[in-house]
């Protein structure tokens, strides 16, 4: 089942709506920005009376390094630095390592590699908004969604994964509240915290579909000056059917995400 947890940039696409951007990101040739995600899953499926438990757990780290800036924005080019995955299921446990040669017989190894070794060129403005991939992402959904790795499509007018689509608003107030609504989803945001370097914010969602409803609660630290998400937590639950052949498929997923960003050389 595709992973449709609701994932932090709603949070800071949204938080865009009631703060006004006082200055503009800015890139160096030479920096090297790097983003690790470490993601814990519990998932039951279900189909019938039968019941399958299936747990994961996984690191990725990201080097997002700027090969090129100029006034209108910069190149990045992006590469897997790490990639750690662990599945239990049905007693059994599997195990893969980027810093290990995958197993050929083993096709969620191979995925897994492939995704490891994938690079990608991203063209973005100086908001760190993405203009252009090469070559254009394609993910397998169900690896992904079945290994627990959080996913990353590199949407041409998104945000780059590690910057907030503004630069905060030190002004604001703490426990100051705002709410985005669309028919199907609703987050309530709230400044929790305020230093002259940083700004914590934490967030509720919920996401209300045909066959798949989430609920996540999160916290993000950003990085007053550059709008740097240094550091997300978050906990969300997905719940889903799907009917197929008359034979309706159910699964509840229980995911942990903790996420973290440095910025090295210049």
């Amino acid at each position: 089942m595709k992973n449709t947890g609701l994932k932090y940039f709603l949070a800071v696409t949204f938080i865009s709506v009631s703060i006004v951007s006082s200055a503009q990101n800015k890139f160096k040739k030479g920096e090297d920005y790097q983003r690790e995600v470490l993601v814990r899953s519990n998932c039951v499926l279900q189909r019938g009376a039968q019941t399958l438990h299936v747990s994961s757990a996984s690191t990725l780290v990201r080097s997002y390094k700027v090969t090129d800036a100029n006034l209108l924005g910069a190149v990045l080019a992006v590469s897997t630095i790490k990639l750690v995955d662990t599945i239990n299921a049905m007693d059994q446990s599997f195990i893969y390592s980027s810093a290990k040669q995958a197993d050929p017989s083993s096709m969620i190894q191979l995925g897994l590699q492939n995704l490891a070794k994938a690079t990608l060129q991203l063209n973005v403005d100086n908001k760190g908004e993405i203009k252009v991939t090469r070559p254009p992402v394609k993910l397998n959904d169900t690896l992904v969604s079945f290994s627990g790795i959080q996913a990353e499509y590199f949407k041409a007018g998104t945000v780059v994964p590690f910057l907030t689509s503004f630069t905060p608003n030190v002004n604001l107030k703490k426990g100051y509240t705002w709410q985005d609504k669309t028919p199907k989803a609703q987050t309530t945001f709230t400044v929790y915290a305020l230093t002259p370097r940083t700004i914590t914010i934490t967030y509720k969602a919920s996401k209300l579909g045909e066959s798949l409803n989430t609920r996540e609660n999160g916290t993000i630290v950003i990085d007053n000056n550059t709008g740097l998400i240094i550091k997300r937590y978050a906990q969300s639950v997905s719940t889903g059917y799907e009917m197929v052949n008359g034979v309706v498929y159910t699964a509840t997923r229980r995911t942990a995400i903790t996420e973290t960003c440095v910025k090295k050389g210049e």
